[in-house]
């Protein structure tokens, strides 16, 4: 899940309180500089918010599903949801500035600023609730968690963050998803809930991954080849059943891109597998283990049939580049066929 503060934030500004009278760099500071540049009155529009949520309503929520339903679900639901939840209209509000800053790079540096901005008041309060989850903040919380995905992707990060994120930590993404994961069970739970259209999406695609398919896609010898030497040589068997998991579930990832050929891949079937392998499979690769960063490198391949999506752009060469920097010179040869894919040269 996201990371608690074991202290609550008095959201001074520039630096919480809590961490100016322990004398820490605070997390969750808001650069004087990322602050809107224009000052109104209260009466006054709020014309830059009103960018964002023109832009987010007319082009960024087409971007964030190949599904018609779930296109429609953030283009209405979830602003009707962001409209009666601050934090909820923040994320939205950011994803919007990321997208800008993408295809307006003439103006990055400041729609970044912005984006960051509406992400880190969103987060404090996001943060403060997830402390103490219940029925009534686990729909929204849930959603935030969901938007704030779309926005690790995209938000400015060093390049050597980009796949290691913190004292041997993992993409931030990847993270997220472990968070997602904890609150779906409780927000599945409220019954008619204005979510339904996003879990009912989720459950479509893992349905669909579960029907056998024949397929003659070079992936699966691969990945064949991967999962024999692994059970050959790993003798941890905790390990070893979390590696054979893992692979497993790229196989049916992999046959649902293979059935859409000619058509556009569903970003729901590569976070259904981190979904799927997110407890047992993530602590190994936070541990950057040989055999977790070799598999992480064939995950990489399913980021091929998304390269469309503006807010993955450039994570497939970027992972691969960081994988193979990893990896030993004998698990470098596993990975021959993942850089072909991606068309990665070291």
């Amino acid at each position: 899940m996201l990371p608690v503060p074991s202290d609550r934030c008095d959201e001074r500004k520039p630096v919480c309180g809590n961490c100016a009278k322990h004398n820490v760099a605070c997390d969750f500071t808001v650069p004087e500089e990322q602050a809107p540049p224009t000052s109104r009155s209260p009466a006054d529009l709020n014309l830059d918010h009103l960018e964002l949520l023109h832009n987010y309503t007319t082009s960024t929520y087409a971007t964030l599903s190949e599904s018609p339903a779930l296109r429609d679900f953030y283009r209405i639901t979830a602003v009707q949801v962001g409209l009666k939840c601050d934090y909820v209209m923040r994320a939205l509000l950011a994803i919007s500035s990321l997208q800008l800053a993408y295809y307006r790079p003439h103006m990055r540096e400041h729609y970044q600023s912005v984006a960051m901005y509406h992400h880190q008041i969103a987060s404090r309060v996001a943060i403060d609730l997830m402390q103490d989850v219940n029925a009534s903040t686990a729909e929204n919380l849930f959603l935030f968690s969901v938007l704030t995905i779309f926005y690790a992707f995209r938000c400015p990060r060093r390049d050597s963050h980009l796949l290691l994120v913190g004292e041997g930590g993992i993409p931030s993404w990847l993270l997220l998803h472990q968070g997602t994961r904890a609150l779906t069970e409780l927000a599945i739970a409220q019954g008619d809930s204005p979510l339904a259209p996003l879990f009912k999406h989720g459950v479509d695609r893992w349905c669909a991954r579960e029907i056998e398919r024949q397929t003659t896609s070079s992936a699966h010898r691969h990945l064949d080849r991967l999962q024999a030497l692994i059970e050959n040589d790993e003798p941890d068997e905790g390990h070893r059943n979390a590696y054979v998991k893992a692979i497993t579930q790229l196989h049916k990832s992999f046959l649902a891109m293979d059935c859409e050929v000619g058509r556009a891949y569903d970003v729901t079937d590569v976070f259904v597998w981190v979904y799927e392998v997110a407890e047992d499979f993530l602590p190994l690769l936070r541990a950057q283990t040989q055999n977790a960063v070799t598999i992480l490198a064939f995950f990489c391949v399913l980021f091929k049939g998304l390269k469309g999506q503006w807010w993955l752009h450039g994570w497939a060469d970027h992972l691969i580049a960081k994988s193979y920097a990893l990896l030993d010179r004998e698990h470098r040869l596993l990975i021959q066929w993942p850089m072909e894919e991606i068309g990665y040269v070291p």
